[in-house]
This record gives C-alpha cells, structure tokens and sequence, in this order.
C-alpha cells in the first residue's frame, strides 16, 4: 500500500483553501447594490410595478429604462471590481486558481455594460441584448474555465 500522497494531492489541498477574497467580493457585491439602492430610493417600487406589468401584459415585456439603466450600473461597477479581484489574487496570491474566471467575468460585464448603454440610447431590439448577454456569459464561462484549466498545468 502506498502511503505517499500524490504529486496533485497539495494542489486539491490547496484549491479547498479558505479563500478571504471570496468573502471580500460578496462583501463588494452587496456595497455596490446598496450604491445603487441609495442613490435611486424609489429602486425597489420600480422593479414591483415592472412585474406587475406581466400580469397586464400577460407576458414579460421590455424593463424601462430606468432599471436598464442600474443593470448598466451594476454591471459596470462589479464588473470592474472582478477585474481589480483578478489582480488581487494574482498580486497577493491568494485563491490564483479564480483568477481567469474573475477576469474573464469582469470583462464580460464592462462590455455588458457598454451594451445596455448602447441598447438605451439606439432604441436597439431588447431580445438582441438577452442574446449577447446568454452568449457572452457562456464565453465568459468557458474563458474561466479554459484559463482554470491551464493554471492546473502550473
């Protein structure tokens, strides 16, 4: 019987690592939304009379600009910070093993945010951004991954 761990053994041991930038970005996350709430006070009444329209409409219609606009925001802000987070990690690190997918996240919602922007201001086809957004969160995705993988090899 062999009693000497594996050659990857240290690694699974250090991916189940306690990981304080995890802890840290869902403190962020709540900073950024708590951002948005102050300074648009009448956020939550928005996204209930946007529901209730369904019940009008029958069916989910296009959000008015307005929670477009603090999606656009949210996107803008957390998705800067990942990038920041991806830096971090690599700087400090700690949890280097997240750091492709943060990056490739953060990237992802900068340019969302450039779309939604874009999508306000043109007037563009709303199932146009639903359709960047599912595929630009599947590359992102599959970026993290890829780039996961390859620092495995590391």
């Amino acid at each position: 019987m062999n009693t000497h761990p594996s050659k990857y053994e240290g690694r699974r041991r250090h991916a189940r690592k306690y990981d304080p930038l995890g802890t840290v970005s869902f403190g962020v996350f709540v900073i950024v939304l708590a951002i948005i709430w102050y300074n648009n006070p009448n956020l939550p009444n928005q996204f209930v009379n946007y529901f209730k329209s369904f019940e009008i409409y029958g069916k989910p219609v296009v959000p008015p600009p307005q929670i477009l606009n603090y999606a656009a925001t949210f996107s803008l802000y957390y998705g800067t910070w990942l990038i920041v987070l991806g830096a971090l990690r690599i700087s400090l690190r700690i949890g280097v093993f997240h750091t492709p997918s943060n990056i490739a996240e953060g990237v992802f919602l900068v340019i969302l945010h450039y779309y939604i922007l874009d999508t306000i201001r043109t007037g563009a086809d709303f199932l146009t951004l639903v359709a960047f957004f599912i595929v630009g969160l599947g590359v992102a995705i599959i970026a993290g991954v890829i780039g996961q993988t390859m620092m495995r090899q590391y």
